[in-house]
């Protein structure tokens, strides 16, 4: 097996420029992301994709679509619920203040920045720890990296033995597939949007080519 992932951020959504988390909730794609989705697609023309894939929340499926049409590639979109974004419980569609506030004072910090620069920094995910500490519905780290990477497993399981392959997932899902295989590739922080970060599979082992690219 020889796969190219083209693992790709979802265009800029309403809750995006609202500052809001979206996890498993869902907002519109704007009228900017649907752009910067079709003009990815247009800088994408010349990778043939052998396969299409996305979560099961509408953002990443319309922005596969675009990249697609932008690409001038007609194929089929496999939709993967372990694709999802993470979690985040009672939080979910919130102002991402909320949790920050809460986080902040369940771990008796300052402020805002003095915590924001200690999960960006981390060595694990402290978003989704204490998060789930604080709401038992939300997802560990644990319980996300292992749906993703069974996520993974069904685009294995669906793409050709060869080729690329076309992913679209969503911002906290890039980071923690990135940094489960190379804890040093990124920072706690989502990559921009309609960004693309490109993993090869040889059929045993992934390694990673490039980290939310946005030129090509």
């Amino acid at each position: 097996m020889d796969l190219e992932i083209y693992l790709t951020r979802h265009g800029e959504t309403e809750f995006n420029t609202q500052a809001q988390l979206q996890g498993w909730a869902d907002s519109p794609l704007t009228e900017n992301g649907r752009q910067m989705a079709h003009n990815l697609g247009e800088k994408l023309r010349q990778c043939h994709f052998q396969a299409a894939f996305c979560s099961t929340l509408p953002r990443t499926q319309a922005t596969a679509e675009l990249i697609l049409q932008g690409a001038k590639q007609d194929l089929p979109i496999n939709r993967v619920a372990d694709l999802r974004e993470y979690h985040f419980g009672e939080f979910e569609g919130k102002p991402a203040q909320i949790l920050y506030d809460a986080i902040v004072a369940a771990k008796n910090l300052p402020d805002t920045a003095t915590w924001l620069h200690q999960y960006r920094h981390g060595t694990y995910n402290q978003m989704a720890e204490t998060a789930s500490r604080l709401d038992p519905s939300a997802e560990t780290e644990a319980q996300f990296v292992g749906r993703l990477w069974r996520g993974m497993g069904n685009v294995l399981a669906n793409s050709p033995k060869n080729g690329r392959v076309l992913v679209v997932t969503h911002g906290m899902a890039i980071v923690a597939l990135l940094k489960s295989l190379d804890s040093s590739a990124i920072l706690y922080k989502s990559p921009p949007n309609a960004s693309v970060s490109r993993l090869h599979f040889n059929g045993e082992n992934w390694h990673i080519l490039s980290v939310a690219q946005t030129e090509f």
